[in-house]
């Protein structure tokens, strides 16, 4: 079919030169012929009219790939994705914008606002409410009782300070009363020792005495150190003298000697 056309279309280009008018020559002092140029067409001109009454279709011209189209739409999807990832980050930069952009408009829109507002801030004193009685009492109430919780708290803080000094006195105290008692005891220790020395000695002494000599001693001696004398001599030697002794005084040391006690 393609061929067809073709044989058609060279046939038509053949016709239409053939039938051009030959050139007269020219002639002189003559105006110039008007051009058959609107007359004359070109190839492809013929080949499109022929091409039209014959019925064939224009050739559609391929329409060239929007490139600048597809690199923006990748940008703005690599743009969302960006921000659907760090959506924080974004959203920030917006409110940022928002705020820079409103806070101009608000400059701008200062003076007005502020002519405004100052009327209404001159009648708002006197739009106030006023606190009522019962407002007040509680006011004075509260206060008080703050005043009696620093007043409390302050003097927790004093009787703790007293106890803190009572105790540090205490212990001071403790410390002397200890010290006093070890002086005690030692002094005391000492002076049994040195009593058990005497009594060891007199112990000694009575026993290289002739019983009847000591018996006449013993009869006018202190019960106590008497029985402590006998209970330290050896039994010859203290049985002696308890025999030269009166009857109710050996009765008498032989009960302190058994720690008996009449009733």
């Amino acid at each position: 079919m393609k061929s067809n056309y073709d044989q058609f279309f060279k046939n038509a280009r053949k016709a239409a030169q053939g039938g051009k008018p030959q050139a007269s020559s020219p002639k002189k002092f003559s105006m110039k012929e008007p051009s058959s140029s609107r007359f004359q067409m070109t190839e492809a001109q013929i080949e499109e009219r022929l091409k039209s009454k014959a019925g064939v279709p224009k050739r559609r011209r391929k329409k060239s790939t929007p490139w600048s189209l597809i690199i923006f739409s990748m940008i703005g999807l690599a743009i969302a994705g960006a921000g659907m990832m760090h959506s924080e980050k974004l959203e920030f930069i917006l409110k940022n914008i928002e705020i820079s952009f409103m806070g101009g408009t608000a400059m701008a829109e200062t003076p007005a606002v502020t002519k405004e507002a100052a009327p209404a801030a001159e009648a708002a004193p006197a739009v106030a409410r006023q606190p009522s009685s019962s407002d007040l009492d509680h006011l004075s109430k509260l206060t008080d009782r703050q005043k009696e919780l620093d007043a409390r708290a302050e003097e927790l803080a004093r009787q703790e300070m007293e106890l803190g000094k009572m105790k540090e006195e205490l212990e001071r105290r403790l410390k002397e009363l200890e010290g006093m008692r070890n002086q005690i005891s030692e002094i005391l220790a000492e002076r049994v020792k040195v009593d058990a020395e005497k009594v060891e000695t007199l112990v000694q002494m009575y026993s290289n005495m002739k019983p009847p000599q000591a018996a006449k001693i013993f009869e006018s001696l202190d019960e106590d150190l008497a029985v402590e004398l006998l209970s330290r001599m050896k039994k010859k030697s203290a049985a002696d003298i308890m025999n030269l002794l009166p009857a109710e005084k050996a009765q008498i040391f032989s009960e302190r000697y058994a720690g008996y006690k009449r009733k």
